[in-house]
């Protein structure tokens, strides 16, 4: 069983093909399943995360290779000093060990847009990247910045300012785990209002889903369990939840303790990825000309904070069903 991608017109003419986790963290965790089925396709598939990491220290724990220093680094796996947070480095040590494959996990520094923008670039043009899939665990990276309860989108709109100013052939936006940001409350009627709005500007290029019968998918879960069963590693709350809803648990089920007293909802709905013209959610968004000269994300947080002031923001409002 094969996961079927509705975007394969898209990419019928890309070889070179980057796949990018937008808001930090885990968000690369959610590529996986895209980068097996592609790789199995016999695209060239690589792997990037704007990274919460030190990159200095990066460097230090375990093999790297640096593109920019401090900017842009890629985790190689071959860990020498075990830490709580290091989700690159490890999961190019599952490549490693478990695919038998010395495949690379790029970071970027988290940095504001100018810096961001330079770091892709010198990525893009270094692997000849002709096409980019933003990947986010969740969907907050569908927010326009005027909802009153948009979830911590931050991140993920400096990843599309950035992305705004690349020249890329094919810029694709994809989203998996609706329903999955409980603790950053996330108004899910005002993701599926956005959705809506994206799909009449021609920007929804459709859904797939992931099942456990799937290797793409015993291969993503595989690597995520071993990235959190490192020593005191933590863990993502978008992917203990999109991995059970795979395997059928309902509701209110917890892969593991970390979020037992936070109610949950699993559902298939979490398994879905929803697939947009990365293009048509940059022209939708209301910050990205706020953000455009900043440098740090101290200065990113300054500035949509206070656009967003002067926004009349969008209620949220119940789901009725």
């Amino acid at each position: 069983m094969h996961l079927n991608l509705p975007i394969l017109d898209q990419l019928a003419n890309s070889q070179n093909i980057l796949i990018a986790g937008m808001g930090g963290g885990f968000d690369i965790f959610c590529g996986l399943p895209l980068y097996f089925t592609l790789c199995d396709m016999g695209k060239r598939v690589h792997l990037a995360n704007y990274s919460f990491v030190d990159l200095t220290l990066a460097s230090l724990l375990g093999e790297t290779e640096t593109l920019l220093p401090d900017r842009v680094v890629a985790a190689r796996g071959g860990i020498k000093h075990r830490i709580g947070f290091y989700p690159e480095g490890y999961l190019a040590e599952w490549f490693r060990k478990q695919e038998n494959q010395p495949t690379k996990v790029w970071m970027f520094n988290a940095t504001a847009v100018r810096p961001l923008v330079e770091s892709y670039k010198a990525l893009i043009d270094h692997l000849h990247i002709d096409a980019l899939i933003l990947i986010d665990g969740g969907v907050d990276s569908l927010m326009r910045g005027d909802e009153s309860s948009p979830g911590t989108f931050i991140e993920d709109t400096i990843t599309l300012a950035a992305v705004r100013e690349l020249n890329v052939p094919v810029k694709l936006h994809a989203c998996l785990g609706f329903g999955t940001e409980v603790e950053e409350h996330l108004c899910h009627h005002l993701a599926l209002e956005n959705v809506a709005a994206i799909t009449k500007a021609g920007g929804f290029l459709g859904a797939c889903a992931l099942t456990a019968q799937m290797s793409c998918f015993q291969r993503y879960e595989s690597a995520c369990r071993y990235v959190w069963d490192q020593p005191n590693h933590q863990k993502s709350h978008i992917s203990t939840r999109v991995i059970p809803a795979a395997h059928g648990e309902f509701a209110n089920h917890h892969l593991y303790n970390m979020d037992s007293n936070v109610t949950v909802y699993l559902s298939a709905l979490m398994t879905l990825y929803w697939w947009f013209d990365a293009e048509v959610v940059i022209k939708r968004n209301l910050l990205l000309d706020n953000l455009k000269d900043t440098d740090t994300t101290e200065d990113a947080f300054r500035v949509i904070h206070a656009a967003r002031r002067l926004m009349r923001l969008r209620p949220c409002k119940p789901i009725p069903y």
